[in-house]
């Protein structure tokens, strides 16, 4: 049996979707279709025109008309600094018959992690188990089947603004999606970008795009911390402007022809230009204590503004010892130009959703996890009922 995932990644003035199909019974998955939608009605997850945002949605989706053969699932990825991110826990006493531990207290413990005290202008939109202890063992990794008196679990909990979240909801409701599973894009890169042997030995991810970047630090195997950041690539633009005495439009089409290593003038002015940008992501990290207290030696770049005066930057402004660009370039695909840089959200998207069934641990108000299959409206836009 084969399943469609339909990933949606809103960027800084572009939207891109990524098209995969997963077989249960060969276990592989293969990327059918990917495409980019320009649309400066949106930045990051925030819309700055409903209409325009609509009409850029269906342009979309008519795009993908002729590569969908079946109902897919549809995840979308949340960024933007209106996310916030926070370790938690929580404490259940086990009260099944000869005090095995089932589903249903796992599922209570994860509630009882999430704070009562939550401001009513934010929702949880995400909820990643990190580790469970049982009767003061502490490591467990799946307590179902144990025998045991006391759950307890660490999480590491997404948050975001209730009107930002609603506004993204409205504009896709009024495309067609009105079901969707809602996911922090920075998750999903770290899930399949990040190796397990890094996030023990500890590691930062940066997701780096136009405007807006992400960030993630991992220790010992935990999701210590997580930062949205309002800041991003634009800032290297902006800077080689300024040193060659340039308009920002004639500079942005200077360097999208320009390939590192042709010019060693133009080099160290990227060089610079990269430092800065470096040198304003570390001052962001650094109001991060978990960022102060288990520093990284090592870094994964990931996103349009990940290159390589960027990888060169973060050893040197960071001094991290270790530092790679990340991208999906092992997976199946029809085509070679659907596994780009341009597409890794969108791809490890698709790929988080597949893995975890199309759920997400804990549903909020306005952005539903929802089971897989497509919706009468969007089957309608698609052509497909």
């Amino acid at each position: 049996m084969s399943q469609n995932f339909l990933a949606l990644d809103f960027g800084s003035g572009q939207i891109t979707a990524a098209l995969t199909v997963y077989d249960d019974d060969t276990g592989t998955c293969r990327v059918r279709h990917a495409a980019v939608e320009t649309c400066q009605s949106v930045s990051a997850c925030y819309v700055l025109d409903f209409d325009k945002t609509v009409r850029a949605l269906n342009r979309l989706f008519t795009q993908l008309n002729e590569y969908i053969s079946f109902t897919p699932t549809v995840v979308v990825g949340l960024r933007g600094d209106f996310l916030s991110f926070r370790r938690s826990g929580g404490f259940h006493p086990v009260q099944s018959p000869h005090q095995l531990i089932t589903d249903k207290d796992v599922r209570a413990v994860l509630d009882k992690s999430i704070p009562p005290n939550l401001p009513q202008t934010l929702e949880v939109v995400d909820l990643l188990p990190q580790s469970y202890t049982v009767d003061g063992k502490t490591g467990v990794q799946n307590p179902v089947g144990l025998a045991g008196n006391c759950l307890e679990a660490e999480t590491f909990i997404s948050l975001g603004l209730s009107t930002h979240l609603n506004n993204l909801n409205r504009v896709l409701s009024a495309a067609g999606c009105e079901d969707f599973e809602a996911v922090p894009t920075v998750l999903a890169l770290c899930e399949n970008l990040i190796k397990p042997e890094e996030k023990q030995s500890g590691v930062l991810l940066l997701d780096i795009g136009a405007a807006h970047s992400s960030a993630a630090l991992y220790h010992k195997g935990l999701l210590e911390d997580a930062r949205e950041m309002p800041l991003g690539a634009d800032v290297i633009i902006e800077e080689v402007a300024e040193i060659l005495q340039n308009d920002l439009k004639s500079t942005r089409a200077l360097l999208k022809n320009y390939s590192y290593g042709d010019d060693e003038i133009m080099d160290d002015v990227l060089d610079d230009a990269a430092c800065k940008l470096l040198k304003k992501i570390q001052a962001e990290l650094r109001q991060s204590l978990p960022y102060i207290k288990y520093g990284a030696s090592q870094a994964v770049l990931t996103g349009g503004g990940a290159d390589l005066p960027v990888k060169n930057a973060a050893k040197s402004v960071l001094g991290m010892r270790r530092v790679r660009l990340a991208a999906h370039d092992d997976m199946i695909a029809d085509s070679e130009e659907l596994l780009a840089p341009a597409y890794t959200s969108a791809l490890s998207l698709a790929l988080y959703s597949q893995k975890h069934g199309g759920q997400t641990a804990v549903p909020s108000a306005s952005l539903r996890s929802k089971a897989a299959g497509l919706f009468d409206r969007v089957l309608a836009k698609l052509g497909l009922n």
